[in-house]
C-alpha cells in the first residue's frame, strides 16, 4: 500500500456503498485530490451485511426519487461500470393484517403512484396468485411493486471503488480514522490515523454504523443509532415457487426472498440496544422460524445453511441524514441511511458531489437535514 498523503482536498471517512459512491461521483466530476479512509476494507462494513434490497416504496418524496435514480442506475449498471451487479427486478411485497397499515400504506401508495411509479393496493387473494405458498388468512390486503428488487452490494461497491480509483481517487484499507482537528475557528483541518495525518479542508463523514463515533471526535452527538439485523439463508428449496419476491409481513417485521434456489430471510427485528460490531446470535433463529412459519407454512421443512448479522444506522424518523455539521465548517454528514444506504447510494453520491461542485443539488433534500430533529 502507496504511503497515506501529506494533504487533500477532500477526505471520505468510510468505504461502504456511500462512500465508495461519493467518491466515484467526485471523480466523474474531475476531482482528483480524493482520499477515502477505510478501517477495514472496502464494502466490509454494513454493505457487506446488507440483502441488496432496492423499492420505490417508501414514504417520503426524497426517498422515492433516490430510489428511481438507483433503479435507473441498476439496470444501465453493467454499460455504465463495465462489470454486472445481478440486479433482478423480483419485486416487493407487503402483507398488511391491519386497518391502520392498509391506510398507511394507501397514503403511500398514492404518493409513489404519483412519481409514475408501478406500485398498487391488491388483495390478499392477488397476493396468494403472486407466492403461492403465503397463508393469508389474517391478511386485509397487500401492497404489490413489481419493478422493485435487489442486487448484489458487494459487486456495486467494488465497481464503485475501482472506477473511482481509476480516477484517480486514493482508497486506503485498514486506516481507521483516530481524530479530526479543527483549528481555531471550528474549520476542519486534518484527519489522524495510526499511519499519519492528512491536512485537508473538507471532511465528509460516511461512516455508517461507525458515524456517531466519528462525530463524537468533533464534540457532535449525532442522532444515529447503529442496531443489529440477522438475515438466515436456507439451503436450496424447492417447495416454494422461485423467483419468489421480497414478502415482508408488516405485523412482525419478517421477511424473505428468494436467494437463486434458496430462500434468504429476517426476524426484521430491531437489535434490543446500541452495538458497533455485529456476531449472530443464534437465538434469534427461533423467533424467526415462528414467524416464517406462519405467513409461509412450508419453510418448516428448510434447513438453515448459514447467517450473518449486519448493522443498520437508525435515525428517529427511519430516513438519512445529508447535510453540513452544525457549528463546524468543512465537515459534511452523508449519515444514518437506516439499512437504505445501498439501494439509495447511486442517488446519494450524486447530490453530495452536486452540492460540493456546484453549490446546489438537482433534487431537494432539505427533509433530510440534520436540524429537522
Amino acid at each position: 500500500m502507496s504511503a497515506l498523503p501529506r494533504t487533500a482536498d477532500i477526505v471520505i471517512i468510510g468505504a461502504g456503498a456511500i462512500g465508495s459512491s461519493i467518491a466515484y461521483h467526485l471523480s466523474k466530476r474531475g476531482a482528483r485530490d480524493v482520499v477515502v479512509l477505510e478501517r477495514e476494507a472496502i464494502g466490509s462494513g454494513s454493505t457487506s451485511k446488507a440483502a441488496g434490497g432496492i423499492r420505490v416504496q417508501f414514504a417520503t418524496r426524497v426517498e422515492i426519487e433516490f430510489s428511481l435514480r438507483g433503479i435507473a442506475f441498476f439496470k444501465r449498471f453493467e454499460d455504465e461500470m463495465g462489470v454486472p451487479c445481478d440486479f433482478r427486478q423480483e419485486g416487493y411485497l407487503f402483507i398488511l393484517s391491519s386497518e391502520q397499515d392498509v391506510a398507511r400504506f394507501k397514503t403511500n401508495v398514492a404518493l409513489q403512484q404519483s412519481m409514475g411509479t408501478d406500485v398498487r393496493m391488491i388483495t390478499p387473494d392477488d397476493a396468494k396468485a403472486i407466492v403461492p405458498g403465503l397463508s393469508i388468512d389474517d391478511a386485509i390486503a397487500a401492497v404489490w411493486g413489481p419493478t422493485d428488487g435487489h442486487a448484489s452490494p458487494n459487486d456495486v461497491v467494488q465497481a464503485y471503488a475501482a472506477r473511482a480509483r481509476a480516477g484517480g481517487v486514493k482508497f486506503f484499507e485498514e486506516t481507521p480514522v483516530t481524530g479530526i482537528e479543527l483549528d481555531d475557528a471550528r474549520k476542519v483541518s486534518a484527519v489522524v490515523t495510526p499511519a499519519g495525518r492528512i491536512e485537508t479542508r473538507l471532511v465528509i463523514n460516511a461512516a455508517g454504523p461507525q458515524a456517531p463515533l466519528v462525530g463524537k471526535m468533533v464534540g457532535l452527538d449525532l442522532p444515529v443509532d447503529p442496531r443489529k439485523r440477522h438475515i438466515f439463508v436456507t439451503d436450496s428449496f424447492a417447495e416454494i415457487r422461485h423467483p419468489m419476491p421480497l414478502v415482508t409481513d408488516i405485523t412482525s417485521g419478517f421477511y424473505c426472498r428468494s436467494e437463486q434456489g434458496a430462500i434468504l430471510m429476517s426476524p426484521g427485528d430491531i437489535g434490543a440496544h446500541t452495538e458497533y460490531t455485529a456476531s449472530v446470535d443464534w437465538s434469534v433463529l427461533e423467533q424467526t422460524v415462528e414467524k416464517a412459519v406462519r405467513r409461509m407454512p412450508a419453510l418448516e421443512h428448510a434447513q438453515i445453511r448459514h447467517a450473518w448479522a449486519g448493522l443498520r444506522p437508525l435515525t428517529p424518523d427511519g430516513r438519512g441524514i445529508l447535510d453540513w455539521a452544525p457549528g463546524i465548517d468543512g465537515l459534511y454528514l452523508a449519515i444514518g441511511f437506516c439499512g437504505h444506504g445501498f439501494q439509495h447510494s447511486f442517488a446519494v453520491g450524486e447530490m453530495v458531489t452536486e452540492l460540493l461542485t456546484t453549490g446546489t443539488t438537482s433534487l431537494d433534500i432539505t427533509d433530510l437535514r440534520l436540524s429537522r430533529f
